[in-house]
């Protein structure tokens, strides 16, 4: 199962869209949350500038050869 996060414009009718996507092939489910009673994870960019801000400290990063490899990070998270 995958599940989509659709970010909406608060001018456009969600009630036309939600039903539009209840009827598009596969899906199991629609749900409509406001933005305040998103579960945010902790440490995840959502604003632009939080976005731009990640950004930037990731490129420090490497500049400053603070990199890991996809072996070191699949090591530090053991499988559950």
């Amino acid at each position: 199962m995958t599940t989509t996060t659709v970010i909406l414009d608060n001018r456009v009718d969600t009630r036309n869209i939600v039903n539009t996507v209840r009827h598009l092939k596969g899906v199991i489910d629609v749900k409509l949350q406001k933005g305040a009673d998103f579960e945010h994870i902790y440490g995840l960019p959502y604003t632009q500038e939080e976005q731009m801000e990640s950004i930037c400290m990731a490129e420090e990063d490497i500049r400053n050869g603070r990199v890991y490899s996809a072996k070191e990070i699949r090591s530090m998270f053991p499988k559950t």
